[in-house]
């Protein structure tokens, strides 16, 4: 094993000498305070290259050809600046730009560029620009969640190509194939402020990064389909205030507010803090809500290359479910019976779940020179939870209207650690440039029940009337699992390392590979203290390489081609289900075009995608073994992606993205399951989004938006070939916004599926999650620098 990573090392390191043919660029970034700014963007026109200032507004740009070019300078909050350069051979320049503050609109103007690139950097921890970077990334920004007055995360699916929720638990489906909390990180540290499986709110995040395919180089075990990355909002040495308050319907209050600023008189210590507050706005019947997020950041610049930051997020929750309660249907395979049951069905109205959740990260880096830094980051998440909720259990009953149901009584801890210490660098070896990242990690994980977990079946209840929701009786009814103690240990150990190469100006590679150590153990124990599980501990190891190759014919247009695999253990390896089974793996071949137009505020692309995932585990109840499992053949996964986000003419933002997908079990020990399509897995989706500033005229601080959201059919459970199964009707959703901004304040109106459409988010053979019917929401707010 240890050879054959020191091998697959020394072959990214065999190449040799600096072109002598080429020049040079260094500079530095400050702003109107005389600090230097990190984040900035730099491009180099007509080259096309891109990076980002370090933490000390430095920047760099190796191996430019001999001629004229002019270094274009922007930042979300400052206004761009170009200046211009003359390259000869060998020559190195040095140049120091000024940034001053730039009014609000530059934020609309500049942000596609800026996330373009942020989104690189977290998934590779090295400045290299997305075009760069062989594999289909997409960023939802600050913007967008503020227009669309997106609270938590599902909301933003619709702002990407083939996302879908999947379940009531935060999951999600891309490219065919179902993610959890296991495929979302923060930061681009591992592990979700809701280690139970809620869905993450947005009051702290800056932007929203989708990957496609999965990124286990860096992330290790995650969605094979797809991974989400939450970018918090960053502490800023100037003063910054944000706020907000909303009204809506079903008695929607939201609040939202924070602040940034300088600590200390040298402006190298400074913080971020703010608050949210969601009430109500719920269309179940008899449910209450009412969420709570406090967060902040604190970065102190303790030498001139050494960095210290720290992230909190605290969120309380009072609920009455700590998911959209699910409607039941009728077994019926017409499609009109599945909206019969009014669709704010509510299982039982003296359900609740009270929910803490905080999250904690330090991130120290640390800067040997402007070509090799090292970073160590900790991240601290645990979710604290009182659960008493009921379920809709089994499909309608025809004769008499009514649907069985459970109650679960469940108290939880789950804490997990995360850490990774990781180094990136800059070699040039042989004429060939080397940027490397390097590191190893671990994620320690524990889902604690103290008390078990109890679950009754309890009385049935009427679909059609809401007098009988009576409170809970454990009398008479059946006992599903009753324990007194449940404790799931997970321990993922990682090591990794990455190589972005630039062959050719115009031909680069990325390449990495790592290696993921996986240990579980499960313990439960009876009411009377006697063991009912002790499973033995289980180790798993796995290699997961990628090689990509991008050919930049153009400077704005980078064509690639990329083969990544991907990791999960399984996590249901009782002994009882015919466990321990080995790991899920993926294997992943990706096609694409992607572009950087007027100066990479519009960012189109195409991408063909082929992925197998192998050991995806199945029901397979044999006498005596009702829960037994077993293990598919192969899945395949085939589909396109395209679309285009991006301002036109300053003042036009446009975002349209299409997914066609195609997901069927390839292989199988039985013939009658090839070519069974999944559930959930829709085979076409679109959506849309427009929005347009009048920034001159009469109508100077108008602005106006509107959307669309398509998804096709979809089924409730697996379809086999030839059967009949029943499925979720496809549906499309119109909304819009209109708005006006005077300076400082805006005041905006957004109108959600406008048609008032009956849908379903997502469905599990015999009930499904129900969409929002149409709905308002009004927002004012104000921005003070």
């Amino acid at each position: 094993m240890i050879q054959r990573l020191f091998s697959f090392i020394i072959l990214l390191l065999i190449s040799g000498n600096i072109f002598a043919q080429h020049g040079k660029i260094q500079g530095r970034i400050i702003g109107p305070d005389k600090n230097p700014l990190a984040g900035i963007s730099i491009k180099l026109e007509p080259h096309g290259s891109a990076t980002q200032t370090d933490d000390n507004g430095n920047f760099e740009f190796g191996n430019i050809p001999r001629g004229s070019y002019a270094l274009i300078a922007s930042g979300v909050g400052y206004q761009a600046k170009s200046s211009q350069v003359q390259i000869s051979d060998g020559k190195l320049i040095f140049l120091s730009l000024e940034l001053d503050i730039a009014t609000s609109t530059l934020k609309e103007v500049n942000i596609s560029a800026a996330q373009s690139l942020a989104t690189a950097k977290v998934l590779t921890r090295m400045n290299v620009p997305m075009r760069d970077i062989p594999q289909n990334i997409q960023s939802v920004n600050r913007s967008v969640i503020d227009d669309q007055q997106i609270f938590q995360l599902d909301q933003a699916f619709k702002n990407v190509a083939g996302i879908t929720s999947t379940d009531y638990y935060g999951g999600f489906s891309s490219r065919g194939y179902t993610s959890g909390v296991g495929g979302i990180t923060t930061n681009g540290i591992k592990g979700s402020p809701y280690p139970e499986g809620q869905i993450p709110l947005l009051g702290n995040i800056e932007s929203i990064e989708v990957i496609h395919g999965p990124s286990a180089i860096l992330f290790g075990p995650g969605g094979m389909g797809g991974n989400i990355n939450l970018v918090t909002k960053q502490p800023r040495k100037n003063t910054v205030v944000n706020a907000s308050v909303g009204a809506g319907s079903f008695d929607l209050i939201r609040a939202q507010a924070d602040v940034s600023g300088s600590i200390n008189k040298k402006k190298s210590l400074y913080f971020l803090a703010g608050a949210a507050l969601q009430n109500g706005g719920s269309f179940t019947r008899d449910f209450d809500r009412r969420n709570i997020q406090v967060y902040g950041a604190v970065k102190w610049e303790i030498a001139p290359r050494t960095t210290w930051q720290i992230n909190g997020n605290y969120i309380n929750d009072d609920v009455s479910n700590n998911y959209q309660p699910r409607v039941p249907i009728y077994n019926s395979p017409d499609k009109d019976s599945i909206f019969l049951v009014p669709h704010d069905f509510n299982p039982g109205k003296d359900s609740r779940y009270k929910g803490n959740n905080i999250q904690a990260q330090s991130i120290m880096e640390h800067s040997f020179s402007d070509d090799w830094k090292i970073g160590f980051l900790v991240a601290y998440n645990e979710a604290r939870a009182n659960r008493r909720q009921y379920t809709a259990a089994g499909f309608v009953n025809k004769i008499d209207n009514t649907v069985s149901r459970s109650y679960t009584w469940q108290n939880i801890n789950s804490p997990q650690t995360s850490i990774n210490l990781y180094g990136v660098g800059k070699l040039n070896t042989w004429g060939i440039h080397h940027q490397f990242a390097m590191g190893g990690d671990a994620v320690l994980t524990r889902n604690n029940y103290p008390d078990g977990i109890t679950q009754y079946s309890a009385s049935k209840l009427s679909v059609f009337s809401a007098d009988e929701q009576t409170h809970y009786d454990s009398t008479g009814n059946i006992v599903y699992a009753n324990t007194s103690f449940e404790k799931f240990t997970y321990n993922i150990l990682g090591a990794y390392i990455l190589d972005q190469i630039v062959i050719l100006p115009k031909l680069k590679s990325l390449v990495g590979l790592r290696y993921n150590n996986y240990f579980r153990r499960y313990l439960a124990l009876k009411q009377d203290g006697s063991i009912l599980y002790d499973e033995k501990p289980e180790r798993t190891e796995n290699f997961s390489p990628r090689l990509g190759l991008v050919y930049q014919p153009v400077n704005t247009v980078s064509v690639y081609v990329d083969y990544n695999e991907g990791f999960s253990p399984q996590y249901g390896n009782y002994a009882e289900s015919g466990g321990p089974f080995d790991p899920e793996t993926s294997k992943q071949y990706e096609l694409g075009i992607k572009g950087e137009f007027f100066h990479s505020t519009l960012l189109p692309f195409v991408t063909v995608y082929q992925s197998t995932k192998k050991n995806v585990l199945q029901a397979a109840p044999r006498d005596g073994f009702p829960n037994w499992r077993e293990a598919i053949g192969a899945v395949q996964s085939r589909g396109v992606e395209l679309g285009v986000t991006g301002t036109v003419f300053s003042n036009l933002f446009i975002n349209l993205n299409y997914n066609y997908n195609s997901t069927k079990i390839t292989e199988s020990k039985k013939p009658e399951e090839i070519g069974q399509i999944p559930a959930n897995s829709p085979k076409n989706s679109s959506n849309g989004w427009l929005k347009y500033s009048f920034r001159n005229g009469r109508l100077k601080g108008l602005f106006i938006g509107g959307g669309f959201q398509n998804v096709a059919n979809r089924y409730f459970s697996a379809k086999k070939v030839g059967a009949t199964v029943l499925q979720m009707p496809s549906y499309t959703l119109f909304d819009a916004l209109i708005g006006y901004r005077y300076k400082q304040y805006s005041l905006q109106v957004n109108g959600n599926n406008l048609g008032d459409k009956r849908y379903a988010v997502s469905g599990i053979t015999n009930s499904y999650t129900p969409g929002m019917p149409r709905n308002l929401l009004a927002t004012l707010s104000c921005s003070f620098r």
